[in-house]
């Protein structure tokens, strides 16, 4: 075959091949459902009581899940069992995704399980969207991406405009009982984003918000707004005991945090506010964020004897490993009410590069407002701070007070970090 047929073959096989990918995305079944049945393609209510798991394993790349208001039974995606609560289904494709969207006041209660929306990949599967849902948390997490294999991630999974209410009173020490907002490993491309209003995370009883260990490709966490959680609001590790490092560029953007890490298990004390550990290979970026604490009296009395409210707003660190790539914090305010606060405000060592960038404030309640290079970690290659930054409180290195002429000398671009500044230093 010359040349010339051999092209004129290629265009009528896409000619042909078009029609049938418009006909495979149009084919998508359209599915609504209700607390207690499924209707596809306005077809007849089929009833069960797990409308989630049935709906999404009867959807296709492209389908779009509709849910009237009510209360649903948690699901699972993913599990490879013939149960009423999984999924089966492998779910959409890049740019593609199967949409499970909320019409109106849609809740997933946790009730007795372990986990609201369970996720692992023993059936692999990912791209999929939700949107509007509320999520109350069983008594692990609101949504659980299970520890994958070797090979294996989780893919494209987004959940927009959703809302995880964890129902505890710390005040009261009262109410429902939950571990994490999000637990995840090995996620790639995934995002928790409020589009139309803030989303939610709020009153987790013992631990974290989110939880998200060794990435394997971009996270996005935006526009949520958090407050009285046990421990962090973010916690993102790459710590070589739990996998490979880190990979992709994670973001962390216009989020507001009240009062983390104030679990009675850890003695009011769980960590910073956001926490970032362990070997990342990609850009971690912080912006225009808002961490308070101390504000709400009513919370006041949660703490130690002698020892006062709150924590910290931000620590990163190399957690033993590898030092992170490349850490950016631009035009955040992180401020502890005076008084408040156990450890510095923020606290950075552990990274190849660090950029204060933009109009950071940061304003210590009575520990440190600025910490570099703490005890047992490994120091700061580069540190980069704009001469915007504000900082009301001590600035310290290596534990050592920072002079006001040392600190303003390191705001510029591109300096030695303030514990490498020794000749030789590695």
């Amino acid at each position: 075959m010359n040349r010339l047929n051999s092209v004129v073959l290629m265009l009528v096989t896409l000619a042909n091949a078009a029609p049938a990918a418009a006909e495979r995305r149009v084919a998508a079944p359209r599915i609504a459902c209700t607390p207690e049945s499924i209707s596809v393609e306005g077809g007849p209510p089929q009833s069960t009581r797990q409308s989630i798991a049935a709906a999404l394993t009867q959807a296709s790349p492209g389908s779009l899940i509709e849910l009237a208001p009510g209360v649903y039974e948690p699901f699972s995606i993913g599990f490879g069992k013939p149960a009423a609560w999984n999924a089966r289904t492998s779910g959409g494709l890049p740019g593609q995704p199967i949409v499970v969207r909320a019409n109106g006041d849609v809740r997933i209660a946790g009730g007795n399980t372990s986990d609201t929306i369970a996720i692992q990949q023993a059936q692999r599967c990912g791209h999929i969207t939700f949107e509007g849902l509320t999520i109350e948390p069983g008594y692990r997490a609101g949504i659980f991406f299970y520890r994958c294999a070797p090979g294996q991630l989780h893919e494209g999974f987004r959940f927009i405009d959703c809302k995880i209410l964890g129902g505890y009173d710390h005040r009261t020490a009262q109410g429902r009982s939950s571990k994490w907002g999000v637990w995840g490993h090995s996620l790639k491309d995934f995002e928790f984003r409020g589009v139309r209003a803030p989303a939610l995370v709020r009153d987790i009883r013992h631990e974290h918000g989110f939880y998200l260990q060794n990435a394997c490709g971009d996270i996005t966490i935006e526009n949520v707004s958090a407050a009285r959680l046990g421990r962090t609001f973010v916690q993102l590790t790459a710590r070589a005991s739990d996998g490979p490092a880190g990979v992709g560029t994670i973001r962390v953007e216009r989020c507001v945090v009240e009062d983390a890490c104030i679990a009675s298990g850890d003695d009011y004390k769980g960590g910073s506010a956001m926490t970032l550990a362990g070997n990342h290979t990609g850009a971690v970026s912080f912006k225009n964020n808002r961490v308070r604490a101390g504000f709400a009296k009513e919370l006041a009395h949660l703490t130690r004897p002698g020892v006062p409210y709150g924590s910290g707003a931000f620590v990163a660190w190399d957690a033993g490993g590898e030092r992170i790539r490349k850490l950016v914090l631009e035009s955040n305010h992180f401020e502890f009410a005076a008084g408040c606060g156990d450890r510095p405000l923020v606290q950075i060592s552990g990274c190849r590069e660090v950029e204060l960038k933009g109009a950071n404030r940061f304003i210590a309640g009575k520990a440190p407002a600025l910490a570099f290079d703490g005890e047992g970690n490994k120091p700061n290659l580069l540190v980069a701070i704009d001469p915007a930054t504000v900082v009301q409180g001590e600035v310290r290195v290596a534990g050592k007070p920072l002079s006001r002429e040392r600190w303003l000398e390191y705001k510029g671009a591109g300096l030695p970090g303030p514990g490498a500044a020794e000749p030789g230093r590695k």
